[in-house]
């Protein structure tokens, strides 16, 4: 009986909780479990209400299964909603499909892909195969947005892929700086010597990104340069030194443009690229428009910007 399989045809569901891990050295262990355990359990619930399946979570996520594709795009705007306000948040993917039934798991295309689009969403975001999106009503494709067109690992070609996010918060409207870089932390140099550095600068504030400390850059006012554009992501940009060198990681809706001297502009898409000597970040816009932003990047090593 255990041994058993057999073949489905469903919508699959694929939730994580962020920053799940970031919680652990936050709060510790005990805590930091039983607020993923409650908010697991939100989830649990919310598929229960929609009629669907609980497959199992394994550690901070879940998968469940619907036979109606319209119940699971409900579930997953359910799910946002309830944990809005709660300490953690998730991100889903979504697809549909055949797959192998099991008594305990389930198994195909589908299920890999919506656990690949739930580590491509953001916190609070949920992203929909082609496949589901075609399979859902009008009304329910009216509630879903055109993201992008990307060949997923193990796909043979790109798929269109459509985003839901749970917009709750106004857009910020006010220039502000985050906290001055703490430049008295030590530092733990390669050579002994130097470290190097990336500076971020627009419209007159500038953030320094350390091996010790990322930058953000964005609407929201919590990041180190906030950008006052409707069209900007709260969180757009992230840079971030590893070992030897620095890097610009797009988190945003729409994208990030890379203008590089004497090329054309390159435009990422929840991508990371290494970072050159210079460049300039334009935010959503082509750096040709009108009213494209620009945010300069210029790596420095650290030996080199103390006084002698």
């Amino acid at each position: 009986m255990s041994d058993a399989q057999f073949e489905v045809t469903v919508a699959v569901i694929c939730a994580d909780i962020s920053g799940s891990t970031a919680l652990y050295d936050k709060v510790g262990n005990r805590k930091a479990r039983a607020q993923i355990d409650g908010c697991l359990t939100i989830l649990q619930d919310v598929i229960s209400e929609h009629g669907g399946e609980f497959i199992h979570s394994r550690g901070d996520d879940v998968l469940c299964i619907f036979e109606d594709p319209n119940n699971a795009l409900d579930t997953m705007q359910a799910m946002l909603a309830r944990t809005r306000d709660g300490a953690l948040s998730v991100h889903i993917g979504l697809d549909f499909g055949p797959a192998i039934r099991t008594r305990n798991d389930i198994f195909g295309d589908c299920v890999n892909v919506a656990a690949r689009l739930s580590g491509l969403a953001n916190p609070k975001e949920a992203l929909c195969s082609r496949t589901l999106f075609k399979e859902i009503s009008p009304e329910g494709r009216a509630e879903l947005h055109y993201f992008d067109s990307r060949k997923l690992r193990g796909k043979a070609r790109a798929e269109n892929i459509y985003r839901y996010a749970d917009v709750t918060v106004a857009s910020s409207t006010q220039v502000s700086f985050g906290a001055a870089p703490n430049t008295d932390l030590p530092h733990a140099p390669r050579d002994g010597t130097e470290q190097l550095s990336a500076l971020i600068a627009y419209d007159g504030s500038v953030a320094e990104c350390t091996q010790e400390r990322e930058v953000t850059v964005g609407r929201a006012e919590t990041c180190d340069l906030v950008l006052p554009r409707q069209w900007v992501s709260r969180r757009h940009i992230i840079i971030e030194m590893r070992k030897d060198h620095a890097y610009l990681r797009d988190v945003s809706s729409n994208g990030t443009y890379v203008c590089l001297p004497g090329q054309d502009p390159i435009l990422l898409r929840r991508e990371t690229m290494a970072l050159p000597g210079k460049c300039i970040l334009s935010p959503t816009k082509h750096p040709e428009s009108e009213d494209a932003l620009s945010v300069t990047c210029q790596l420095h090593h650290l030996a080199q910007l103390k006084p002698a």
